[in-house]
């Protein structure tokens, strides 16, 4: 059966149709469409699946393993910086093994498009030991999604499926199973304390050359399997051997008939584990082999060969993703293009330059309302503010945020800040999604150290940044922040979001008159309950649909609305004067109370009564 799908959709159906009935992850772009899609099928078909957010990866792999271990067939889904948080788990993992298939999903982001770092999955299997399938397209998705289940199962280890985000968001026409037989296996697991709780040194120096064995067998599989029926296709045309991997296999494709230039291809489905030996005999035949991958050369490393070129050499680009350029432009060094770059975008004088637009907190987000407030209270030449992952860090726009590295770090990070700079005050954030991701073991760091900082929780109930996903709390009314943080022995300040400024300025100049105390000691934790102005369930009950308008003459053009409240339906017009884009505006009311230091923002009371949509 045809169907035109997303990447991530295509995956879900590949899990489906390989029997998949337990599937965990956490979100995170470009992977959170494939267990949401996962949730959609079993709704869709009424079908006894387990798919649920985890509240990290590494908890989402662990229940997922669990599983494999009793024989079920099971997956875990993530991002590559996921992945990371998830590697404990997998590392020993790869030496005990599983019964039941296991596909660990790691989707990668080369080009940094919504990641803090372009790191490479496939190095990441290299150094589990695991083997990794690398799809090109879509249907390349669906089908390895399909044959790495089988794949695991075979040689009992977990499988990574490695598509990046040009798969991912991808859409394509693609061959799928036209009926969904679903028929899950019942678990059932098999006491074997040699086996699943192995220790060091005799039980893991036995699993150890097991893994050895392993992959050694896998490497066979791939060369008999995969790689040698693709060389022995070879016409060769050409002295030019090309070794492709994921998306560059489909680029590669596309640019040589873009420049009418012959060469052998070779997709390289599996990258690791590579047959070496076997797979450099056949470079004789070429004068050079040109490896396209991404991001990192971990082909060109492993085959490593004087005819060998790719980024190590130069040939290469070695940052950000893959374009049809970049193969052109190796083309051309190696001889094999002598034409115009016909990739290279042509330069328009428009006449003006077109200003950035930096993104932004959405219109009515009350996340813009409380950096705000902790602006005005905490000033900044006397105060480091520490961020996390989420849609918050957009109030980097606002000059609200000092720092982010990574999930949970915005907390461990503020004890450091206040050691290392005792004489500033250090106001930390983090939402309650990623509190509970990998937050709370900081918090505790800090409470038995003693160390002095402010940490707002931003509650709004869901995680916004990915998907609007649930959070623990959202529907588990049993848990709930406050009584975590009370269960460290500190207080846990609560605040309410209100659209009225002041109301926000004012609890946060309470908190820190307790805060610079002499009674006070260790961290200082508020939780502010708010809302997403997209999460369609909640945000009516806490939007005041009162709308703002500008009068034009008391705005001063000073800046302020623009650069540090930074709301999108604010904007110069052809006067000079701030406007506000009714299409855009919210209704939040956010900036009609203390932002505009003229007061020129007032309420416009035709549109905040309704009285534009009355007939």
């Amino acid at each position: 059966m045809k169907q035109t799908l997303m990447g991530n959709d295509a995956i879900a159906w590949g899990l489906v149709h390989a029997n998949v009935d337990m599937v965990s992850g956490y979100p995170g772009t470009p992977s959170s469409e494939i267990l949401a899609t996962v949730q959609k099928i079993k709704q869709q078909l009424n079908l006894p699946i387990y798919a649920e957010w985890a509240t990290n990866e590494k908890v989402g792999f662990e229940v997922a393993y669990a599983g494999a271990i009793s024989g079920k067939r099971t997956a875990a889904t993530m991002k590559q910086v996921g992945l990371n948080v998830a590697s404990d788990a997998l590392m020993s993992a790869s030496y005990i093994g599983n019964l039941g298939g296991m596909l660990l999903i790691s989707a990668d982001d080369p080009g940094f498009h919504s990641s803090q770092t372009e790191q490479d999955s496939r190095v990441f299997a290299k150094f589990a030991r695991i083997p990794v399938l690398d799809p090109a397209t879509p249907q390349d998705a669906y089908d390895m999604t399909r044959y790495g289940v089988e794949l695991s199962e075979r040689f009992e280890v977990p499988v990574m499926l490695r598509p990046v985000m040009r798969v991912d968001h991808a859409r394509q026409i693609i061959e799928m199973e036209a009926q969904t037989h679903f028929e899950p296996k019942a678990g059932q697991f098999q006491r074997n304390v040699a086996r699943w709780a192995g220790v060091p040194r005799a039980g893991r120096l036995r699993q150890g050359h097991e893994v050895l064995e392993r992959i050694a067998a896998i490497e066979a599989y791939n060369w008999e399997h995969h790689l040698k029926p693709r060389f022995d296709a070879l016409t060769g045309r050409s002295k030019l051997l090309i070794l492709a991997g994921g998306t560059g296999y489909a680029f590669v494709q596309e640019t040589l008939a873009d420049l009418k230039i012959e060469a052998d291809v070779v997709q390289i489905e599996m990258p690791y584990p590579l047959p070496r030996e076997a797979i450099v005999a056949r470079f004789e035949a070429y004068d050079h082999v040109l490896v396209v991958e991404e991001p990192y050369p971990l082909i060109e490393e492993d085959l490593a060969h004087p005819k060998l070129y790719g980024k190590k050499s130069g040939t290469m680009h070695r940052i950000d993703e893959m374009k049809k350029e970049h193969i052109l432009i190796a083309l051309q060094k190696l001889g094999y293009y002598t034409g115009p770059n016909i990739y290279e975008a042509p330069t328009i004088d428009l006449g003006f330059e077109v200003p950035e637009r930096p993104p932004a907190l959405c219109p009515g987000c009350p996340h813009r309302d409380i950096y705000y407030a902790i602006m005005k209270v905490f000033k900044k030449k006397r105060s480091i503010y520490p961020s996390d992952i989420g849609c918050y860090t957009l109030a980097l726009s606002q000059g609200a945020i000092d720092s982010i590295l990574c999930m949970g770090a915005s907390v461990a990070m503020a004890s450091g800040f206040s050691l290392a700079n005792p004489d500033k005050t250090v106001v930390a954030t983090i939402g309650d999604g990623t509190f509970f991701h990998s937050g709370i073991p900081p918090l505790l760091n800090a409470v038995y150290q003693d160390h002095r900082f402010i940490l707002i929780i931003l509650d709004n109930s869901t995680i916004a940044m990915t998907g609007r996903q649930t959070t623990p709390e959202r529907y588990a009314p049993s848990v709930d922040i406050a009584r975590i943080v009370e269960g460290m022995g500190i207080t846990c300040h609560e605040h309410t979001y209100s659209h009225e400024m002041q109301e926000n300025i004012d609890f946060l100049k309470k908190i820190k008159t307790i805060f610079e105390s002499p009674e006070h000691h260790g961290p200082l934790v508020v939780r502010v309950r708010q809302f997403c102005i997209l999460d369609t369930e909640r945000r009516d009950d806490w939007i005041p649909n009162l709308f703002a308008e500008v009068d034009p003459e008391k705005c001063v053009a000073c800046d302020h609305c623009t650069t540090v409240y930074k709301c999108p339906p604010m904007a110069y017009n052809a006067e000079g004067k701030i406007e506000i884009d009714p299409f855009l505006c919210a209704g939040c009311g956010g900036c009609l109370d203390v932002v505009c230091p003229t007061d020129a923002f007032q309420l416009d009371q035709l549109k905040s009564s309704g009285g534009l949509f009355e007939e």
